[in-house]
């Protein structure tokens, strides 16, 4: 044992245990070490060698002619010491029967059937070695024999081998994961039992202890039963898992969740019955705990996937909602910068218009106070002898002489520039951007500008300035006035609300026109002639 690590002792210990001490220490070192310390590459290399110079007596006690069970074990005999180990003679038996019993005494080679006899057992076992790692590799580890040994067969291998003692309990016919989801699924604790035909105690153990009808029926009622041959690569990770280190392994474990595992109590070795009672035992009277447990938790993960279940559905539909709120937000952004731009588009269209209405203003001005500097500049003519009177709509009174034969179109050449004329200045006169001259009486507009001032009889009348809609112009354009003209005002009915309006349209004052018509006694055209001077 000297220079071996802690792992590779307990590997040489395991691998002693299992084949029962059917090699010598330094040889099972030195198989072990040529396996890399592979337990299992090392026990398929021990069973295919069937026998090793080295090896103790026990292990040269295998026969031609045994019989193997399903497990590709050979078959155990009955009770005793030597219960472990197959077909070996009865212990109370003396040698020279034994001798009798494995057949008559062979003869001494010479020294060429010595050689001739190492090199056919050296052969045999090469060969027997490379069809062991064929079987491996088509059928899995643990070889041919071993391919197909889980669950049921399991059992049934057991009975074959020691049904005759008594009948041994039921063992869970899937794979150890199956066994742990099924213990899961019906609230039960799952028992291990690890099984080594090479093992001193295993014969006992099956017949003794799980043939024991006690024993039997608690597991059959209240347990859940697994079992597998050590020589399996499957059995063997749950040694590894459960801390086995003696065969036969009787292991009680909790199936506590898909991630937890916690094993309750384990028998290794010689077991004897009252021992397996006594955990089982113990095991029912906290089954009830246990069971509470596994509820609790099996509850508790329910609760855990349901309340995931909705966080995600929340978490699904806050973000619905963060998605509609954006897309509500960048609706809402874009009427915003629709309206911005719909008032941009506005403010910028008063703005040209603004600036259009004051360019033509200017313009207006610009020709108004040339027709004034150029009126100014020729004077009253010496035969201006016909005078206009102007009402503007502020009430302001204006007056010139033309001459007879002035036109209509140079009175509203003065009319449209009086304002900027200097006998006009400081009056505050507004002429507004677009107007046309009316005659009070008859009443009529003013648009024949080629007429001259005498062929309209304007000399000495009375004319009015009226604000007109629209755009401003540079002269006034003809338009039908809305005036009724001096015939219709002559044979309009003497209804006070109809004269006022008449009046009122002329440019007075509604005020003005009712006192004017009282004065008059309800005369249209006297009330505007009292309201002209």
């Amino acid at each position: 044992m000297d220079g071996l690590t802690s792992d590779q002792r307990g590997q040489l210990t395991m691998f002693c245990e299992v084949i029962a001490e059917g090699r010598a220490p330094a040889s099972a070192r030195q198989l072990l070490a040529s396996c890399n310390w592979d337990v299992e590459q090392a026990l398929q290399l021990h069973w295919a060698a069937g026998d090793d110079p080295s090896s103790s007596g026990s292990a040269s006690a295998l026969g031609s002619g045994e019989q193997r069970n399903d497990l590709g074990m050979p078959l155990l005999g009955g009770g005793g010491s030597n219960a472990g180990l197959p077909n070996l003679p009865n212990a109370n038996v003396p040698p020279a029967q034994a001798s009798d019993a494995r057949g008559p005494a062979q003869p001494r080679r010479g020294f060429f059937g010595r050689l001739a006899h190492g090199l056919v057992t050296a052969v045999a076992r090469v060969g027997g070695t490379i069809a062991t790692l064929l079987a491996s590799f088509f059928f899995g580890q643990g070889g041919q024999g071993f391919g197909a040994v889980t669950g049921q067969q399991f059992g049934r291998a057991l009975e074959a081998s020691y049904s005759a003692q008594g009948q041994l309990p039921n063992f869970h016919a899937g794979s150890f994961a199956q066994a742990l989801q099924t213990a899961r699924q019906q609230l039960k604790l799952l028992v291990v039992y690890l099984h080594s035909d090479q093992a001193r105690h295993t014969q006992r153990f099956c017949t003794q202890v799980l043939g024991n009808e006690f024993v039997r029926g608690m597991l059959d009622e209240n347990f859940l039963l697994w079992g597998g041959d050590i020589a399996r690569m499957e059995s063997h990770h749950v040694a590894q898992m459960i801390h086995a280190r003696q065969y036969p392994c009787f292991c009680v474990l909790l199936p506590a969740s898909i991630d937890e595992i916690r094993a309750i109590g384990i028998l290794n070795g010689e077991v004897e019955v009252d021992q397996v009672v006594a955990l089982l035992t113990s095991c029912l009277d906290e089954m009830e705990t246990h069971r509470s447990e596994i509820q609790a938790r099996q509850s508790q993960h329910v609760e855990d996937r349901n309340l995931r279940e909705q966080q995600d559905q929340e978490f699904q539909e806050a973000l619905q909602l963060d998605r509609l709120r954006v897309e509500a937000a960048e609706a809402e952004n874009e009427l915003v910068a629709q309206a911005q731009r719909l008032e941009s588009e506005r403010l910028q269209e008063e703005q040209n218009l603004l600036a259009k209405i004051e360019a033509e203003k200017r313009d207006i001005e610009s020709r108004r106070r040339a027709h004034a500097a150029a009126l100014e500049a020729a004077g009253i003519h010496a035969e201006a002898t016909a005078r206009i009177a102007m009402r503007l709509p502020t009430g302001q009174r204006l007056d010139r002489k033309f001459r007879p034969d002035t036109t209509l179109a140079e009175v509203y050449t003065w009319a449209e520039c009086c304002q900027y004329l200097p006998e006009n200045q400081g009056k505050g006169i507004e002429i507004p951007p677009r107007f046309v001259l009316k005659q009070a009486f008859p009443s009529k507009d003013l648009t024949e500008m080629e007429r001259s001032v005498q062929e309209l009889q304007l000399s000495g009348a009375s004319i009015l300035l009226m604000e007109i809609e629209g755009p401003p112009v540079a002269a006034p354009t003809p338009e039908i006035s809305s005036v009724p003209p001096a015939a219709t005002l002559a044979q309009a009915p003497a209804d006070d609300s109809e004269a006022v309006a008449q009046l009122t349209d002329m440019g007075f004052g509604a005020d003005q026109a009712r006192k004017a018509l009282e004065a008059t006694g309800g005369d249209v055209q006297k009330a505007a002639e009292k309201l002209l001077d």
